[in-house]
């Protein structure tokens, strides 16, 4: 059975006070932390225009091998969550509480995203469904990477 994917808040990862990363943060929690990161600063680094491939190396160590995918990632504007898959391996996921956070590159909500005040989350317009997971990521991104064989 294949694993279901990451689904990661990124508040999670900062103190409530500071918004910053916690002292003391365990060194396996802090690399994820910045993996997961690295994602969020380079998709609204290149907003509103997109780029899916990223400068960010997979972190997985399939059969204790390295990857050697880079990931590609998109802002879905739909739900507002920016999903993510490396070609390679295959591994990927969903970033959602990434909006007020020092990843942030864009600082706050992105253009054409409407936002629920009630709940600082998206609002999903009705009769558009979101993506549960990022497997559109992986044929979008098969047109832009030669040799890409999807899972």
């Amino acid at each position: 059975m294949k694993p279901m994917g990451w689904v990661v808040d990124m508040r999670h990862y900062l103190d409530e006070e500071t918004g910053d990363l916690p002292d003391g943060l365990a060194t396996p929690v802090l690399n994820l932390a910045l993996f997961f990161g690295s994602i969020v600063a380079w998709v609204t680094d290149h907003l509103p225009q997109g780029d899916w491939h990223t400068n960010v190396p997979c972190r997985r160590s399939p059969g204790r091998r390295r990857c050697l995918g880079d990931i590609m990632a998109e802002l879905d504007r739909t739900s507002g969550h920016i999903v993510w898959q490396c070609p390679v391996c295959t591994d990927h996921g969903l970033i959602h509480g990434w909006e007020d956070t020092l990843w942030n590159r864009q600082g706050g909500w992105p253009p054409g995203i409407e936002r629920d005040p009630a709940h600082d989350e998206p609002l999903t317009r009705p009769g558009v469904g979101h993506h549960s997971d990022a497997s559109h990521v992986s044929s979008a991104a098969s047109s832009r990477q030669a040799g890409f064989r999807g899972a």
